[in-house]
C-alpha cells in the first residue's frame, strides 16, 4: 500500500484540522451549487434549436420537375439558433403540461424585455426565446443595409421562428396547437413575416396561432393566415406607427385574417426615444392588458 502523503498525515494525527477542513469543502460545495441553480432559473434554460432544412420554393420545384439545372440555394447564413427556454409559473396556481408557448424574438440588437418573459410566464406560458443575431452573426441588422453586403435579416429570422415553432411541437409538455409568436421591434417585422399566407410558413405543417408585435417595424407583408396584435409607439423615431398603417392598409385582402394596430403614448421625450433603449409604456398595466387578453382569446389554456 502506498504511503499517505505528509499533508494527510497530518491532518490524521490532528482530527480536529481535518474535520475543519472537510466541513470548509462541504461549505464551500453548497454555496458554489446554489447561485448556479438560481441563475439557470432566472436565465432560463439555455438550448440550441435545429435549423429546419430550408424549403425549396414553388418556382424551383416547378423547374426540377422539368428537368432544368438551377443554382443550389444559398444556405450560408442557414444555422442552428442558441435560445433560453422558459417554464411557465403562474401565481395563481400549478399550470398543468401541455403548456401554452410563446416563441419570442427580440429586436436587432438581441434584446426582448425580461419584464415581459416574466409576465408571460405568470400568465401560463411557456417562453422560448431565440436568438437569431447569434446564429448569424455576420449581418448588422440595425445598422444601414449595402448592396454589397445585403441584409437578409426578416426572412432568415422568420424561418428562425418557424423552426423554433417546430422545436416546441415537438416537446411533450408543449401543446402543439397553442403556440404563439411574440417580436419585439426588428423582431415583430420577422414575426410578421413568420405568419405571412405565401411566405416560408405554407412549406410547413405547423403554423403559429398569433403574433404579437410590440414596438414593430413594420417592413414585412401582412397578409396573415393568423390574427395578429401590433402595439406601437406614437412618435416612436426607430418604428413609425406610419409604417404599420401603410402595411396594413396596402395588404387588405379579402382571406386576411384580423391585424389590429394599437398606438400607446409614451410619457418620456420624444428626444429621449431616439435609442433603442426600453420604454415605460411598453410593460405598463395598459400594455399589459392589451396584450394578455388577446392572447388569451388566441391561446386556449
Amino acid at each position: 500500500m502506498a504511503c499517505a502523503s505528509k499533508p494527510f498525515r497530518a491532518f490524521r494525527r490532528n482530527p480536529i484540522a481535518l474535520f475543519a477542513m472537510t466541513l470548509s469543502v462541504v461549505i464551500a460545495a453548497t454555496f458554489v451549487r446554489t447561485p448556479a441553480k438560481a441563475q439557470t432559473s432566472a436565465s432560463g434554460q439555455s438550448i440550441t434549436v435545429p435549423s429546419l432544412p430550408y424549403p425549396k420554393s414553388g418556382l424551383r420545384q416547378r423547374l426540377i420537375a422539368d428537368g432544368k439545372s438551377i443554382p443550389d440555394v444559398d444556405e450560408s447564413l442557414q444555422a442552428d439558433i442558441p435560445a433560453l427556454y422558459f417554464e411557465p409559473n403562474a401565481d395563481n396556481g400549478t399550470v398543468n403540461a401541455p403548456y401554452p408557448a410563446v416563441v419570442a424574438l427580440p429586436d436587432c440588437d438581441n434584446h426582448f424585455p425580461k419584464a415581459w418573459i416574466s409576465t408571460l410566464q405568470k400568465s401560463g406560458y411557456a417562453v422560448l426565446l431565440i436568438s437569431p443575431p447569434n446564429a448569424h452573426p455576420t449581418q448588422d441588422y440595425c445598422g444601414g443595409g449595402h448592396l454589397q453586403t445585403p441584409k437578409h435579416g426578416l426572412s432568415y429570422w422568420a424561418f428562425d421562428a418557424i423552426s423554433a415553432l417546430y422545436y416546441l411541437s415537438e416537446q411533450k409538455v408543449i401543446d402543439p396547437e397553442n403556440i404563439a409568436v411574440f417580436g419585439y421591434g426588428y423582431g415583430a417585422g420577422a414575426g410578421q413575416l413568420a405568419i405571412y399566407r405565401d411566405g416560408h410558413a405554407k412549406h410547413y405543417q405547423h403554423r403559429f396561432n398569433a403574433l404579437v408585435g410590440l414596438r414593430p417595424q413594420c417592413m414585412s407583408e401582412m397578409d396573415n393566415f393568423v390574427p395578429s396584435l401590433l402595439v406601437g409607439v406614437k412618435n416612436d423615431p426607430f418604428n413609425p406607427p406610419a409604417w404599420c398603417h401603410w402595411r396594413i392598409d396596402r395588404d387588405l385582402k379579402p382571406n386576411r385574417q384580423d391585424v389590429t394596430f394599437k398606438t400607446v403614448e409614451s410619457s418620456e421625450k420624444v428626444e429621449d426615444q431616439t435609442t433603442r433603449r426600453q420604454l415605460s409604456v411598453e410593460t405598463n398595466v395598459e400594455t399589459v392588458t392589451l396584450i394578455s387578453d388577446f392572447l388569451s382569446r388566441a391561446l386556449s389554456k
